[in-house]
């Protein structure tokens, strides 16, 4: 679901090396061909071996990009990484357990020579042992060598004048990747988990906001009602007559693009978020997930994201929109049962309605907004599926409200799009909505009432379990 922890030899993220390799072997192999076929009888010999020099350079140059951990070690400490990173290879026999005692060593002698705890180079060590921790299956051990990676960053970029503003971006991109690692290790405490992520999201969110007013505006609201969550210790019920749904007809036009504001860190900071709301919807906190997805699906828009990837954050926050009105129509049929006050009832009725009609909106403005997509965008993998699924997320809403005829077009549709993309899972769930919808049809045929939402309403009072038309969330799987 989400993207994992990026590392290379020592800790930096594939995005942080350069990767000539490919260059440089286009460059040497035209530079050869160049030498094989010039004229012999016109060769200058000082410029063939200045260009000889220079081919010999610049393959020496990608073999050292690729070969050297770009890392100031000590002669010491650098020949305990190697004797790691040669025990965990194929030639080492893939030895975890030696590799693990070369880079506790070298660790230890790191600290001892004084290294920056934010450096490159010690977290670099840092995450090498908590790899091998992982591969050892130690996850605990791993857990807390990720969490003193985080504290150090935590500590470091809440201190004033500890780290220059240049690096900044740099630190705050590094200590997300590690905080989303942390939590896939610690799935077992999802409420501390996403305390975690707040506290390190807002501080990536300040980050954004000193680079733009718009941006910083935007980010006011959104970070307020996190600030409310913490300080009351439970979370904030969503007022859904204020709820702002991104993405309408006319979004392009008056959502700026400022990409820069959110580099280097836009893509860990919207997986931070992303990872947050999932846990927001295991917990149980369909509000916080419906705030958090309609800020993130809002700055996606102002950070330049792929439309593919913007439609289908925008495809989620439907589905979760719609899960909060399954939850609103619980409390509505057990506020009947206990006969509340009228006014209960209502107000939670009044939120059911609220909520399909926003869930609705989310998923018409995919349909709309992809439409206005060329058509090779249309067909990339995120766009199929986003259409698919909002189509799909349509008809069973349609079929919630009994509007069975739209229903079967829609779930129809869906289907047909599921399977034109390879969408299997969807298929699936297209298939049985639409074996629900054949039920339906047929109780109305029995039914002397023509009323289809009359019915179900009645069904609704009568029977002691609520309604089980489901509708299952597809999270983004790219970003």
């Amino acid at each position: 679901m989400f993207r994992t922890l990026n590392r290379t030899k020592f800790g930096l993220s594939k995005a942080t090396i350069p990767k000539p390799s490919r260059q440089v072997q286009r460059f040497a192999s035209q530079f050869n061909r160049h030498q094989q076929y010039s004229n012999p009888r016109r060769r200058n010999w000082t410029n063939t071996l200045l260009l000889s020099f220079a081919g010999l350079s610049i393959t020496g140059l990608g073999l050292w990009w690729i070969y050297w951990p770009h890392h100031t070690f000590s002669s010491s400490v650098a020949k305990l990484l190697r004797k790691g990173l040669w025990a965990e290879s194929e030639k080492g026999k893939f030895d975890y357990q030696t590799a693990l005692k070369f880079y506790l060593e070298a660790l230890e002698l790191a600290e001892s020579e004084n290294l920056d705890n934010i450096s490159d180079e010690l977290t670099g060590i840092q995450l090498k042992i908590g790899e091998m921790y992982e591969r050892l299956h130690m996850n605990n051990e791993a857990l807390m060598t990720y969490s003193e990676i985080a504290a150090a960053y935590l500590d470091a970029l809440t201190t004033p004048g500890r780290v220059a503003s240049h690096s900044r971006p740099h630190i705050v991109q590094k200590d997300l990747r590690v905080v989303v690692k942390i939590v896939e290790l610690n799935s077992s405490n999802p409420h501390a988990s996403k305390m975690l992520l707040m506290t390190h999201f807002l501080i990536a969110q300040d980050e954004v906001s000193k680079r733009s007013a718009y941006v910083s505006d935007m980010i006011k609201s959104e970070k307020f009602g996190v600030y409310e969550e913490i300080e009351s210790g439970k979370p904030k019920i969503a007022n859904v007559e204020d709820s702002k749904i991104a993405l309408k007809e006319d979004e392009k036009s008056h959502i700026p693009k400022n990409r820069e504001a959110w580099e280097p860190f836009r893509d860990e900071l919207f997986n931070a978020r992303d990872l947050y709301v999932a846990i927001c919807m295991s917990t149980g906190d369909l509000a916080g997930a419906v705030r958090a997805k309609i800020a993130t699906t809002e700055w996606m828009l102002n950070a330049d994201c792929e439309p593919g990837e913007i439609l289908m954050s925008q495809t989620n926050l439907g589905s979760i929109m719609y899960l909060q009105a399954e939850e609103y129509e619980v409390k509505e049929y057990y506020n009947i049962k206990a006969k509340t006050s009228q006014q209960e009832i209502d107000e939670a009725k009044s939120n059911k309605e609220k909520c399909l009609e926003l869930s609705s909106q989310c998923y018409e403005s995919v349909l709309k907004f992809a439409k206005s997509l060329p058509s090779n965008l249309r067909r990339e993998g995120n766009v199929e599926e986003s259409i698919a699924l909002s189509t799909y997320g349509l008809g069973v809403i349609y079929l919630q409200i009994g509007k069975l005829d739209e229903a079967k077009n829609l779930l129809r549709e869906s289907r047909l799009r599921a399977k034109g993309s390879g969408f299997n899972d969807l298929v699936v769930e297209a298939e049985r909505e639409l074996a629900k919808l054949t039920k339906e049809v047929e109780k109305l045929e029995k039914s002397d009432s023509h009323d289809e939402l009359d019915r179900m309403q009645k069904l609704l009072l009568a029977s002691e379990n609520q309604p089980a038309i489901e509708l299952d969330i597809q999270l983004a799987k790219n970003r």
